[in-house]
């Protein structure tokens, strides 16, 4: 990389840094103060989100959190590792020949499958299931399909995952310690 193109990339991994710690770090902070939530209540989901995604719905709440702070928390982190990961990728994408060569060919190859290019997308909501929302923008990313929309259904498919977590994490919860 020449030094040019060197700074370029820093700066888009910056930009994308920034966006990262706003979304999923500082306005879940902010809200949870706001509201007068645990902090350190806070920390730890925040903690068990960036590591088992919507899975890290009964520590919020067997930490006494309010089950929206719980559901928004999660999701400002989901979406700020999943934007993060979007602009990282583009990033990479833009600096690295190597990268875009084998984005190219994909998503042509793609692109020859009507399955595929017709419903492929769709195929996100179960994978942020299955898989994590950390494997989906990647997939999305490689295929070439639209960012909005593989970000809806990414998001969508999380926070279906995350409510029902939730919901079940009060009834457990409240059945156990009610």
């Amino acid at each position: 990389m020449e030094d040019a193109s060197l700074v370029h990339y820093l700066h888009h991994i910056g930009g994308a840094l920034a966006k990262l710690i706003l979304i999923a770090l500082v306005l879940p902070l902010v809200l949870v103060i706001i509201s007068g939530q645990s902090v350190p209540a806070t920390l730890a989901l925040m903690t068990s989100t960036y590591i088992i995604e919507y899975g890290a719905a009964p520590v919020g709440i067997g930490l006494g959190l309010s089950p929206l702070i719980v559901l928004i928390t999660m999701v400002c982190i989901a979406l700020g590792i999943t934007l993060f990961l979007y602009d990282l990728l583009d990033a990479t994408g833009e600096h690295s020949e190597q990268v875009s060569s084998f984005l190219e060919k994909t998503e042509a190859q793609a692109r020859q499958s009507q399955i595929l290019s017709r419903y492929g997308i769709y195929g996100l909501v179960p994978c942020v299931l299955i898989l994590g929302f950390y494997v989906c923008a990647p997939v999305s990313w490689l295929f070439g399909w639209s960012r909005n929309r593989s970000l809806l259904l990414i998001m969508a498919g999380y926070i279906a995952a995350s409510v029902v977590t939730v919901l079940l994490s009060i009834g457990i919860l409240g059945f156990l310690f009610g």
